[in-house]
């Protein structure tokens, strides 16, 4: 695939255009292309699914992503990402707005309150894709860590290490490289929840590995598996799975140079979504949504992934066009 990667700002109203422009810059800071589009999934969502159709298409030629920007119940999101063939991401401009988390299984939506790490999530998405996008990303991580180093350095009357901050190890995927997620948690005790991620990640054909590395316990090695998979050739998603105060995730989104969603064992978890700026980690609560995302993901790059997130969406479709079906005919025999 030749094509630049595209991230579509899609939102319900013009009303947010502000919310919309500091995103379109957010995003500009890695080398990224925006669009912005306006429609309303409650005032037209016939032209709604024209849309996500149109970006389905060009998802062919070029990767894409979706931001979806609603306030209220974010219908916009969930229909968006129940028919789209790349990644959605929910940026409302209210907030922490949990409408954005309480979709049903299939409407595979992320959440990201801030702009800002929205901005990053995308350039982790694309950053095997772009060279560019790579760099800015490599300058972005490392900025920051140099910040603090020398901050503390001031505080110590130490010097600044000359290999300050994160350095620069991005890979460009190989061409046939099989796409991966791994499953990162913070503890073995919650293998149930982890085997679940697992089945339904393989549903869509993709591989799944379970690490267990603690963010509380392991900071260290939690550093060294994100250096581990940032070096690796195949395309990369994180799954953090950590209850509780969930650190692994924000950890492991600062330092990726790949996307990181959240998928705690205890659910609706809002310390998944209170990180700082440049911990750009994504929540997901529905394991089998977790699944469909990934399967977004990566359908761009692999016609496996792709035929199996086709066949999923066209599945349950038609399941809600026979029941509809049935109920006609009752209708017509009454």
């Amino acid at each position: 695939m030749a094509g630049a990667p595209l991230v579509l700002i899609a939102a319900g109203s013009d009303s947010d255009m502000p919310h919309l422009e500091t995103l379109k810059k957010e995003l500009g800071k890695f080398k990224i292309d925006a669009e912005i589009r306006i429609c309303s999934a409650h005032k037209q969502p016939g032209r709604l699914q024209t849309v996500i159709g149109e970006y389905n298409k060009c998802n062919e030629v070029r990767p894409v992503m979706m931001v979806g920007c609603a306030g209220g119940t974010d219908a916009l999101s969930g229909t968006a990402s129940y028919l789209s063939h790349f990644p959605v991401v929910s940026c409302p401009p209210d907030g922490m707005n949990n409408t954005c988390l309480t979709n049903p299984p299939g409407s595979s939506n992320a959440f990201i309150v801030k702009p800002a790490n929205v901005g990053k999530f995308a350039a982790q998405l694309f950053a095997r894709r772009s060279k560019d996008i790579s760099a800015a990303l490599d300058a972005n991580i490392q900025e920051k860590i140099v910040k603090l180093e020398q901050a503390d350095a001031k505080l110590t009357g130490k010097s600044t290490p000359p290999n300050a901050g994160n350095g620069k190890t991005s890979v460009t995927g190989a061409a046939a490289a099989k796409p991966l997620v791994v499953i990162a948690a913070g503890s073995d005790s919650d293998m149930p929840h982890l085997e679940t991620l697992k089945k339904e990640i393989e549903k869509f054909k993709i591989e799944a590995q379970i690490r267990i590395c603690s963010a509380h316990k392991q900071p260290g090695r939690l550093q060294s598996v994100i250096e581990e998979y940032n070096k690796s050739t195949q395309p990369v998603m994180m799954v953090g799975c950590a209850g509780g105060t969930d650190a692994l995730s924000g950890t492991a989104s600062y330092l990726a140079k790949f996307p990181v969603v959240s998928c705690p064992p205890d659910g609706m978890n809002n310390t998944c979504l209170t990180n700082p700026p440049g911990s750009s980690n994504a929540f997901i609560v529905k394991p089998s949504n977790i699944g469909k995302f990934a399967a977004q993901v990566f359908a761009c790059s692999d016609k496996k992934v792709a035929a199996a997130l086709e066949v999923a969406i066209a599945e349950k479709i038609t399941k809600l066009e026979n029941a509809d079906e049935q109920l006609a005919k009752r209708r017509r025999t009454a």
